[in-house]
Order: structure tokens, then C-alpha cells, then sequence
């Protein structure tokens, strides 16, 4: 088949065009090995200082509030000081079984959005603390959680 007529053929989209057809491009490797190092004039390794571990910021906080929800409509306002990076504490002894669950749920999801946490830390009362501030545990946890008797 002539030069031509194979042009207008794949033109057409009536042939594919060969892969011969093709020259390979020239390929230049490149003369250094994988993890060599290459030095710097005025640069050794004897010459490098330590670097010093660097410390997480301190946070510091200048208040915390403490909530007593008496209907789920107090919520907004709970989320308000959460979003604010105000810890929260939570007492839902002045709810409803139900309302209390439902303030659990939305108090977990809200902590799960902002990245912070969300304890347990009496009966009804939760601590919902912002992304920057971790607690911890001075004792063990009971085996029996309030969580299950919402």
C-alpha cells in the first residue's frame, strides 16, 4: 500500500497508523546511581547542628462552660462555644430520656465535625472539648457506661 493512501486511510480513521512508523525518541540516562549523595564545597555532615525537638504550643484556657440544656433548642448554643474553641461541659440531668439522647447525638456529632473530643465523665454529664485541648484520665472507667441507661 502506498505512503499516500495509508496517510489518507488513517486520516479517515479507517487504519491505524503503525508503530513503526515512529522513531524512538533519543533517550539520555542519567550517569548517577540512585542514593548517591552529591556534596556541596563548604558542606559536611560534622558541620550540621541538631536539631532541637520542637514542643507543641501550650494552650491556655480562659474558660469553660457548663451546660444545663432544660430543652434540645439549647443545642445552638452548646455548638456556639464548641465552635468557639470553648470547652463544654455537659449535664443533661434537667432532660428527657429522649431529648437527652438526641443532645447526645448531636453533641457527638458535633465533636466528630470539629475534631475534638467527646467524654463521658458522670451520670449525664459529658465533656466536649475542642481539637486543641486533650485530656486525661486520672482513673479507670466503671464496666458499666451511662451512655447504655440513655
Amino acid at each position: 500500500m502506498g505512503l499516500a493512501l495509508r496517510n489518507v486511510l488513517e486520516k479517515v480513521g479507517l487504519r491505524e497508523p503503525d508503530v513503526d512508523d515512529y522513531e524512538d525518541e533519543e533517550f539520555i540516562e542519567d550517569e548517577t546511581p540512585l542514593g548517591e549523595l552529591h556534596e556541596f564545597p563548604g558542606s559536611t555532615e560534622s558541620e550540621a547542628a541538631p536539631e532541637a525537638p520542637v514542643e507543641a504550643p501550650v494552650v491556655t484556657i480562659d474558660r469553660i462552660k457548663t451546660a444545663k440544656p432544660t430543652t434540645y433548642s439549647d443545642a445552638k448554643e452548646i455548638g456556639d462555644y464548641l465552635r468557639d474553641n470553648v470547652p463544654v461541659i455537659l449535664n443533661l440531668a434537667y432532660l428527657s430520656v429522649k431529648e437527652a439522647q438526641r443532645m447526645v447525638d448531636f453533641a457527638s456529632g458535633l465533636t466528630y465535625g470539629l475534631r475534638g473530643s467527646f467524654e463521658e465523665v458522670g451520670t449525664r454529664v459529658f465533656l466536649l472539648s475542642p481539637q486543641n485541648l486533650k485530656t486525661v484520665e486520672d482513673t479507670p472507667k466503671s464496666s458499666t457506661s451511662l451512655l447504655q441507661t440513655l
